[in-house]
């Protein structure tokens, strides 16, 4: 069972990423006081976040835009030991959309079936809870848009796949004859 935390009052968030695309890590990673804390994600829990979070705050009449980036502020921090990996993911808002709450739920993997029969079934999955102003959120909305749109690499004309700029792409249209490359 991973640990549970909540920070009310989130002084920085980031969702982020290392290494290269395609081979990159994602993580969301906060701080409150002297307590920071990593969380491994999927990168398509970052792009999700970034469309939620943005379609969100339009509903408080709030636009995400280019200025709203601070690429220096934004970045990982060390200590990227996670503290768990992340099944589920929700955004919330309070009825003013001055107060946001990003939720997390720690992905269980079950490596008995059985165990999901016995009596107390799995053990319980840690949750994060972060408290974020309307202006934390929009900034990292707009820092997560564009780590994801960072690392994209150049797609396939004939499939659209993405092309690894080492290793090439083989293509299912070619049958697995001949590998593509940037």
């Amino acid at each position: 069972m991973g640990r549970s935390v909540e920070f009310e009052s989130v002084e920085w968030i980031t969702a982020g990423a290392i290494g290269e695309p395609g081979q990159r890590t994602f993580f969301v990673q906060a701080r409150e006081g002297d307590e920071a804390i990593a969380l491994l994600v999927e990168k398509g829990q970052v792009v999700a976040l970034a469309e939620l979070a943005q379609e969100l705050l339009a509903r408080f009449d709030v636009v995400v835009v280019p200025d709203d980036l601070d690429e220096a502020a934004h970045l990982l921090r060390e200590d990227l030991e996670p503290l768990w990996r992340v099944g589920d993911m929700s955004l919330g808002a309070s009825p003013d959309g001055e107060r946001f709450v990003l939720e997390a739920q720690e992905l269980l993997v079950v490596a008995d079936p059985e165990e999901l029969l016995r009596e107390g079934g799995p053990e319980t999955p840690g949750e994060a809870r972060f408290w974020l102003t309307r202006h934390q959120l929009v900034r990292l909305a707009a820092y997560a848009a564009y780590v994801v749109e960072a690392g994209a690499r150049e797609r396939c004309r004939l499939c659209g796949r993405p092309i690894d700029p080492v290793e090439g792409h083989v293509c299912p249209s070619g049958n697995g004859h001949g590998k593509l490359t940037v």
